[in-house]
């Protein structure tokens, strides 16, 4: 019986329905949770780091790390590496979400689980995630090799699903660093898998990652449509990081089509949402620079400035290497507009972090109301 709830689960939790895979979830474990016995308890183990995986995909990332800390615990008390490995992995993505120390180390320590364990899927998965923890970290060549070697993994195992992410996820740092083409080939490949698989937040992601690529090139009235479907499929999976995330990006397409009151309007609203949630934190630096180049479009450098310097403030708060960049570049032309040369050290520091991620081209800002 709890194997058919579990299985159920997983399947809600394909198609976005988060609720819905945490009653199964736990459906699931209560049905265990009296049978006694080590088996059980390892099934109960198992459930835990699910409830606390479905979670983190929900974007309730101090939940998700409070479940995994308590299947962490279950998994030991019966010596079960493959539901240790699931919950490692946990704490590794919400540690990286949160900006904090340790991501790095919970992934080794998942690898280590998922080898005793001798499951090779999970181990090919888990090179594609030690690629996102080095993305976060500002080591994008890093994480290329990682997202490579994950992606031949999971192609020599039949597994077409993650070798997709893989791809994906390279070209969201081939996008970051301006190699567009490239990019858009990928990310098209991609949406194939994931208009058949009918995975509806990485379906969500790749027309995210397409409306980004857009928007670089400046092919704004596709940079929108692609990126109003992502927002569609982002709600419709209740991801509201990502929908913040996207919102900032439908703004930046208002103000480059000549409409920065509308890009206001929605960035005020974004900033007001992100700033009372918990999983919302991440998009602040972003929404607070595409509030400067709003405002740079208006005509109000002196606004612009101050939305560029509170974007930099957070990004590095977050060590978030690539918004710090973003902004640090918006902000240097802001002050050469007003005659004012870049301090030394800011300079410095945006010179080094292009270097670092090896950005090819930078986004244009937008031009000043005539």
């Amino acid at each position: 019986m709890s194997s058919v709830l579990f299985k159920r689960s997983k399947l809600d939790e394909k198609l976005g329905k988060y609720p819905q895979a945490l009653r199964w979830a736990a459906r699931a474990s209560k049905a265990v949770e009296g049978m006694g016995g080590e088996e059980a308890a390892r099934q109960v183990a198992r459930l835990s780091a699910w409830y606390a995986t479905v979670l983190q995909d929900q974007g309730r990332t101090e939940d998700a790390m409070r479940w995994a800390t308590r299947a962490i615990d279950e998994a030991k008390a019966v010596d079960d590496p493959e539901a240790l490995g699931a919950a490692y992995w946990v704490m590794a993505w919400g540690n990286g979400v949160l900006g904090k120390v340790g991501a790095k180390s919970y992934l080794q320590f998942s690898l280590e689980a998922y080898g005793r364990s001798g499951n090779i899927l999970r181990q090919a998965q888990l090179l594609t995630n030690l690629g996102v923890i080095h993305q976060w970290e500002g080591g994008w060549d890093e994480a290329l090799d990682c997202y490579e070697r994950g992606r031949a993994q999971s192609v020599k195992l039949g597994n077409t699903f993650d070798a997709a992410v893989s791809r994906m996820n390279v070209a969201e740092i081939l996008s970051d660093r301006g190699e567009l083409d490239q990019a858009q080939e990928l990310l098209l490949d991609t949406l194939l898998v994931w208009r058949a698989s009918r995975y509806r937040y990485l379906l969500g992601g790749c027309r995210w990652l397409l409306g980004r690529v857009s928007l670089r090139a400046g092919r704004i009235d596709e940079a929108l449509a692609r990126l109003e479907e992502a927002r569609a499929l982002f709600v419709g999976v209740k991801r509201e990081e990502e929908v913040l995330d996207v919102d900032a990006r439908i703004a930046e397409c208002r103000t480059f089509a000549g409409d920065p009151d509308d890009a206001l309007a929605t960035v005020t609203g974004a900033l007001v949402r992100a700033r009372a949630s918990k999983s919302g934190t991440k998009a602040i630096s972003l929404l607070e620079r595409v509030r400067g180049h709003a405002l740079l479009r208006k005509g109000d450098l002196a606004g612009a400035r101050a939305a560029l310097e509170a974007s930099i403030a957070s990004a590095r708060d977050r060590q978030d290497l690539q918004e710090t960049t973003l902004a640090l570049h918006s902000l240097r032309e802001i002050r050469q507009r007003l005659g004012e040369p870049m301090p030394a050290d800011l300079l410095a520091e945006y010179e080094a972090l292009v270097a670092q991620l090896k950005i090819r081209v930078l986004p244009p800002l937008p031009v000043l109301a005539s």
